[in-house]
């Protein structure tokens, strides 16, 4: 394949005018899209990148050009940001890395990658914002497109199963597309609110040792939610995704090496289903519906509850630099995302077990706000993450208490997946309203 696409695209001379009239979603893209296209939500979706992983094949960027930081590799990050971020061509090129061919390469790749949402001739490829993800200021552009975040779709035409792929060697079983596999489907984040947030945001599963200043004590805690996306659904102006999951929120807090009564280990049966509603001609263009029930039962306090959190987050319309709908820099070093809702929580504890303290049923609303702060990408701080958040709860039943819950955690991010971090808690944590006030130092894996 490298010793064909690259004499069919890169070695004659093309302009960028030129290079914006060729067709190259029916021509190219269409005729290959077994390659990068797979099956989600029962139809075709283009996977941006393995598309993108595959178009850098076969046009045959040079090595030296991707490795934008000299180190001698070429990480997955540097080749989406030579081809997505316009200021880094110029860079290439003024560092000498990138000579006239591996221009236009370049240049074909991201004319290529347009073509995806380009109006002229009949395109073949539908991309468009997911429901509840485009606000006034959004725009679909090689880097949102390459972004796991930005919540844009394309949706491929009908495979022709004649059609003649432009190297026989690569063309893809498609039928082993036709269902993604459970591990795909499979997430592991701290909390259930986690499971819906963008990978980025999402917090890590956390494995914490901590310093209980409620007892004094030295405590081991595991934070984690494994979920299954169960099925998903995208309309025109509403998507809904459903998901099973299990949960531990497991404390041990030992004084001479017996369970102290703080002690818990709760582990939950839930699901979320999560309905983004989008496109709304007013302030609140987006809003987004939670609802979740789950069952815990804690072996160690005896305790078992049934639980329901339901949330509703309307999403302003802030034009270009939307921190309520993503990411958005707010200076060189950092980047900024608000997430809140407005949420009704209840249950009904089934057995109190040694918990005897907590009420018996309870009915509560309230608001919940959560803030993070990612390092700006290429900056000193690109490593580190501050994620923050804030619950406050008030009793619909006359004689109960409000509750709230303080979360702050600074992480410092080793990959994608893994991370190192230090935070404090404060609070009634939890379903059950655990009372907590701790430091930790925390390690966190997700995926």
């Amino acid at each position: 394949m490298r010793g064909i696409l690259p004499l069919v695209f890169c070695l004659t001379t093309i302009s960028s005018a030129q290079a914006n009239e060729v067709d190259y979603a029916n021509s190219i893209l269409k005729t290959n899209s077994s390659i990068f296209c797979e099956t989600k939500s029962e139809q075709q979706v283009v996977n941006p990148k393995k598309l993108f992983l595959w178009l850098l094949d076969v046009v045959d960027v040079s090595d030296a050009a991707m490795d934008l930081n000299g180190d001698g590799s070429t990480l997955y990050q540097e080749k989406v940001a030579l081809i997505a971020e316009p200021d880094e061509l110029s860079k290439c090129e003024a560092s000498g890395r990138c000579n006239d061919l591996d221009k236009e390469k370049i240049i074909q790749v991201q004319n290529i990658i347009k073509s995806l949402w380009s109006p002229a001739p009949p395109n073949p490829f539908t991309t468009r914002f997911l429901p509840g993800r485009e606000g006034s200021g959004s725009s679909i552009n090689v880097r949102t497109f390459l972004s796991n975040d930005s919540g844009i779709q394309s949706v491929c035409p009908p495979i022709e199963p004649n059609a003649e792929s432009l190297s026989d060697s690569n063309k893809k079983d498609t039928s082993s597309k036709a269902s993604e596999s459970w591990s795909e489907r499979l997430i592991l984040r701290e909390r259930p609110e986690d499971i819906i947030k963008p990978f980025k945001e999402g917090a890590p599963a956390n494995f914490s040792y901590e310093l209980n200043e409620l007892t004094n004590t030295k405590d081991l805690e595991v934070d984690l939610v494994a979920a299954l996306l169960i099925s998903e659904n995208f309309e025109e102006q509403h998507s809904s995704q459903y998901f099973a999951y299990f949960q531990s929120d497991t404390d041990i807090q030992k004084v001479k090496g017996v369970n102290s009564s703080s002690s818990r280990r709760a582990l939950s049966l839930g699901a979320i289903a999560e309905y983004r509603l989008g496109s709304y001609d007013s302030y609140f263009s987006n809003h987004l519906i939670t609802i979740n029930p789950s069952y815990t039962s804690d072996a160690i306090q005896d305790s078992d509850s049934l639980n329901f959190i339901g949330t509703w987050t309307p999403i302003p319309d802030l034009g270009e630099n939307n921190f309520f709908l993503n990411m958005v820099p707010i200076g060189p070093y950092l980047d900024l995302k608000v997430n809140w809702d407005l949420r009704l929580e209840g249950g009904s504890i089934l057995n109190q077990g040694k918990q005897a303290s907590i009420e018996k049923d309870y009915a509560d609303y309230g608001y919940n706000i959560n803030v993070i702060m990612n390092g700006a990408k290429n900056s000193i701080l690109a490593k580190f993450q501050w994620d923050s958040s804030y619950k406050k709860l008030y009793s619909l039943l006359s004689g109960q208490r409000s509750k709230e819950y303080l979360s702050s955690k600074l992480r410092y991010l080793i990959n994608t997946n893994l991370s190192l971090g230090v935070g404090y808690e404060k609070g009634q944590k939890g379903v059950q309203f655990n009372e907590v006030d701790k430091w930790n130092i925390n390690f966190g894996a997700k995926f």
